[in-house]
Formats: C-alpha cells, sequence, structure tokens
C-alpha cells in the first residue's frame, strides 16, 4: 500500500471536514445566528443603555423588529426582554412614522416588533393594510425563537411580558386581540373605538380588554380625543390609564428626535407594567407629571 502523498492527504482531510460540518448543519448542531437580512439605527441607536436596531429577519419578513443590538449585553444585565408588538397608524405595513419611539423604547431592553417590512424612506414602496391577526402571529414568532437554539433570541424573551400597542387604526387591531391571554397590557396611541366599527373592532371590543391599558392621546385637536374619552368612561372594571398631551394632535411627538415624550410615557408605563420598577408608578397614581409639561393624567380601577 503506497502512502499518501502531502496533496492526497490535504484533499482527503478538506473531504472530510466538509462532510463533517454538513453532518452538523443537518443535525441541527450548528447555531446560525446570521438571521438578519437587512438592518438600519435610527436616532443613533436610541437614547437608552443598549443601541438599537431596525431590521428584517429572514423568518419574518413582514415585519420590523426594532432590539438592542446585543442581545447578549442586554439579556446579561436585564434578563429574558419584555416584547412590544406594535400596529401602525392608518393600518399601514409600515412603522416608518413611528420608528423613533419604537427604536427609542428597544434601547432600554426590549423587543419591539411592529407590523409591515423595513422601510429606508416612506416611498420606497407600495403600501399595503395590515390585518389584526399579525399581532398574534408575532406572539407566535417570538415563542419560536425563544425556543430555538439556532435564534439569536434563544431563551432571551419574557413570554410572560407581553404588550401590544397600536397608532391610530392600529389601536383596532390592539382592541381587536384583546382577549388574548399572553397579552398582559395594551397602549392606545391617539386611538379610541367610540361608536365606530373599523378593523375588526368595535364597540364591544372594549368588553375583551382584561389588562391594564393606556390611552396616550394629542388633546382636543387630535381625531381621536373624542372615541378614547367614550372608551376611558366605557372601560367599567378594568384598570386604565388616560395620558393627554394637550397640544400633542393626532401625530403627537413621534417626529421628534427620540419620539420625544410619547416614548417617555410609555417607556415608564411599560417598565412598570412589564419590568416592575414601582418607581414609575408615580407617573399615573399620584399624577407626577413633573417630567411632563403640558400633559394631564387620569386613571381609575387601579389598586393604589
Amino acid at each position: 500500500m503506497k502512502p499518501y502523498s502531502y496533496n492526497q492527504l490535504k484533499l482527503s482531510l478538506s473531504r472530510y471536514s466538509f462532510v463533517f460540518v454538513l453532518l452538523l448543519l443537518l443535525s441541527g448542531s450548528v447555531n446560525c445566528y446570521s438571521q438578519i437580512v437587512k438592518s438600519k439605527v435610527i436616532d443613533k441607536g436610541g437614547s437608552g443603555p443598549y443601541s438599537a436596531i431596525a431590521a428584517t429577519e429572514e423568518t419574518l419578513p413582514n415585519y420590523v423588529i426594532y432590539r438592542p443590538e446585543n442581545i447578549m449585553e442586554s439579556t446579561r444585565k436585564e434578563g429574558r426582554l419584555p416584547v412590544f408588538i406594535f400596529a401602525n397608524g392608518g393600518c399601514n405595513d409600515t412603522s416608518i412614522t413611528h420608528e423613533k419611539v419604537l427604536s427609542d423604547i428597544a434601547s432600554y431592553g426590549y423587543i419591539v416588533v411592529a407590523l409591515g417590512a423595513l422601510q429606508d424612506n416612506l416611498h420606497d414602496r407600495e403600501l399595503n393594510k395590515t390585518d389584526g391577526t399579525m399581532i398574534l402571529e408575532a406572539v407566535d414568532w417570538l415563542t419560536e425563537q425563544n425556543g430555538s437554539r439556532k435564534s439569536d433570541y434563544y431563551n432571551s424573551i419574557n413570554l410572560d411580558k407581553i404588550a401590544t400597542g397600536g397608532q391610530s387604526c392600529g389601536g383596532c387591531h390592539v382592541l381587536s386581540t384583546a382577549d388574548d391571554p399572553r397579552v398582559k397590557t395594551a397602549i392606545m396611541y391617539n386611538s379610541g373605538i367610540g361608536d365606530m366599527s373599523m378593523a375588526d373592532a368595535s364597540t364591544e371590543s372594549l368588553k375583551n380588554v382584561s389588562q391594564p391599558i393606556i390611552y396616550i392621546i394629542g388633546g382636543e385637536s387630535d381625531v381621536a380625543y373624542a372615541n378614547a374619552l367614550k372608551d376611558y368612561a366605557r372601560l367599567g372594571k378594568v384598570p386604565v390609564a388616560f395620558a393627554n398631551l394637550l397640544e400633542g394632535g393626532h401625530m403627537g411627538t413621534f417626529a421628534e428626535e427620540y419620539g420625544g415624550s410619547f416614548s417617555d410615557i410609555a417607556l415608564d408605563w411599560l417598565d412598570w407594567q412589564l419590568k416592575g420598577h414601582d418607581d414609575k408608578a408615580s407617573v399615573f397614581l399620584e399624577n407626577d407629571l413633573s417630567a411632563y409639561p403640558g400633559w394631564t393624567m387620569e386613571i381609575k380601577n387601579f389598586k393604589k
């Protein structure tokens, strides 16, 4: 038997290495972390301690994931991250007009999932309408990712701490899915159903709200103001807050750097409701608006 030449031995080892790697991939023993196919940074990553990105995930192309860029760092300091799922104004499949708020929230240690594919600008594709079931599909995806060793999000998501939110028509998606027990709190931005029926929601949908809910409204010039007031009056048992930026209008501070006070007050709410930061409760329970000039606050059905 002739001994292998150097080149023959090198070729043989290369073949064995290829087969070994292929077998590992087929067996699922190699983690695939390269799921992000596109990303961008908003407002230099947000004002929080974890620089955030807006990303398209390969297995969830019709959504945007706003997340800390370094998931491992944020979970090491925060534990598993709470979730905020967001439906957009006009029930449109783009969050680009809300991305400053969503990115800023993510920079404080949240996984934010917004309906609609990532955009670089508002006119780079045709817009379509979303459906409320997309909120529940996002929860399903997050659940799968949290349990998959191949995912960046493996054991990084707190599935017991999920909030939903929506702006204007997007708030109807929030109400239409309010009976899902996985949702622990909700945010209604510039939204209210009033006496309308829209996007699979109606006044009857208020009966399905069993979790604490906050309405963040832009004053009497906000076209959703009257409907939000009706909702507030009709929510008879559930804890509800009515935060009103008197001169905010229908888009509030969404266009301001880091999302302005629309981001800040949502973070106070989410930190209280999902992270158990009781120090943030004073904004709502004690009407402490020292950090919120131009705002008013009403609450009911909370145990102080």
